[in-house]
């Protein structure tokens, strides 16, 4: 959706993507539309500005509210500018221009960053894979699908959808987070 001075897209950027979701803030940017804020599932505003390289920087941190008060200071310091978290992400930027345009001093930080998303995302995603629906479709087909009501079809097309749906998602972060460890540990 656009009008002369704001601009919406929706995208969807899952866990492992987040270069991806800075880059494509970036190029945004470049094409004078400036980033104010993503809200949920995945929508981008956007407001009119003068093209200019500006890099976009996410960092996942989760904090109190007190400690986060200094972890913004912290990035403010050093030339970074708050924008906005969402679901633990803090988003910043900063003019291309200036020296230092990473938010991490080595891969090895990047890592942990990706040890810290699976630990408190990957994992709860996980838990509820195999403790609810996977225990589900072994009944279902255990059970054997014999006299089924029409109700009962639909239900089973969701348990179904829901299932696929995870399976995707799994794999696609399982090898987004090993391509990102293989080229931050310099294996790529």
């Amino acid at each position: 959706m656009k009008n002369n001075d704001t601009h919406r897209e929706f995208r969807v950027f899952m866990l492992p993507d987040y270069e991806k979701e800075e880059e494509y803030l970036r190029e945004m940017h470049k094409d004078g539309w400036k980033f104010t804020h993503v809200t949920m599932p995945g929508f981008y505003h956007f407001e009119k500005c003068e093209p200019e390289d500006v890099v976009y920087r996410l960092d996942y941190n989760p904090q109190s509210a007190d400690k986060k008060r200094d972890y913004i200071r912290m990035f403010e310091d050093y030339g970074w500018e708050y924008l906005q978290d969402l679901a633990q992400f803090s988003y910043f930027r900063k003019s291309a221009d200036e020296e230092d345009t990473e938010i991490f001093s080595d891969n090895a930080s990047k890592v942990d960053m990706m040890r810290r998303i699976f630990t408190k995302r990957m994992i709860p995603v996980l838990t509820v894979f195999f403790c609810c629906l996977v225990p589900n479709i072994v009944n279902i087909l255990s059970a054997g699908i014999t006299h089924v009501r029409p109700y009962e079809c639909i239900l089973l097309g969701i348990l179904f959808g829901l299932f696929g749906l995870y399976i995707g998602m799994i794999t696609h972060c399982f090898v987004g987070f090993r391509n990102l460890a293989r080229k931050y540990s310099g294996e790529e």
